[in-house]
């Protein structure tokens, strides 16, 4: 789902820049939607990632136990990246996941 996900949600720019090391399996990357009290129900989602103007990022925070990033499997312990699915903030506005 992470290659998946890349390759149908990304500018050309992101695919260019992350799709080689992907397909030479140099980046293992997971899948995280699912949150531990929420299960696959994204509109439910409890997790934030908030874009900071100063430093040009997104800061994600997820408030509670119920919002933890779970998934089956060891993807968790062997992935150096990850497809997050959050509800964006922006200047306060919150403009869903």
């Amino acid at each position: 789902m992470f290659s998946s996900a890349i390759s149908g949600l990304a500018s050309e720019e992101q695919k260019a820049k992350w799709m080689p090391g992907i397909r030479r399996a140099e980046i293992m990357g997971c899948y995280a939607q699912t949150e531990l009290g929420h299960g696959s129900d994204v509109a439910s989602l409890e997790t934030t990632a908030t874009f900071d103007k100063e430093t040009d990022e997104f800061v994600v925070h997820s408030p509670t136990v119920s919002s933890t990033k779970f998934w089956p499997g060891d993807l968790g312990k062997f992935s150096s990246h990850a497809v997050l699915y959050a509800r964006m903030k922006i200047s306060g506005k919150d403009f869903g996941v």
